[in-house]
């Protein structure tokens, strides 16, 4: 379902639900659940990620090394980082939205017995993250989560 892309996002606890929707772009994105400065900071630098907060003084501290958000709107921040990256950055459903891993194919006859039965009778495509073994496929959630993205992306100035 994807090779994941490059952009390494650092996202804290004042931006966790994004950090989760990051990730359903396909964006690479590491959780911190803390909201220490330093501490932040040094793992932004030593992960090479850059830090996504809505704590200005972590923004001033990392400078270009972050993106302080303006709203507290979950839409209005998914805005802003894509219009930031470019949405030709995204590559949604690419990674595992618990773990953070590059999702991997997995050929049908492999999740026999693995999802439910009515799953597997009626989908063909299959992904799996090789860290935490979650399976996943392009149902009905998949079809809402598309048509939501596409509403909050519809908003972008390079969509």
């Amino acid at each position: 379902m994807g090779e994941g892309i490059a952009i390494k996002l650092l996202v804290d606890r004042t931006a966790g639900r994004l950090g989760r929707w990051l990730r359903i772009l396909g964006f690479d994105v590491e959780y911190v659940a803390t909201c220490d400065v330093s501490v932040i900071a040094r793992i932004a630098r030593q992960t090479g990620r850059k830090a996504v907060t809505r704590t200005r003084s972590l923004a001033e501290r990392l400078g270009t090394d972050s993106i302080l958000l303006e709203s507290e709107h979950l839409e209005d921040q998914i805005r802003q980082v894509v219009e930031i990256f470019g949405r030709d950055a995204c590559e949604p459903f690419s990674r595992c939205n618990i773990c953070n891993a590059v999702l991997e194919d997995i050929a049908k006859e492999e999740v026999k017995g693995r999802v439910p039965q009515y799953v597997y009778d009626t989908h063909d495509e299959f992904a799996v993250c090789p860290v935490c073994g979650r399976y996943y496929w392009r149902g009905t959630h998949w079809q809402e989560m598309t048509k939501r993205i596409d509403e909050i992306l519809g908003g972008c100035q390079d969509a």
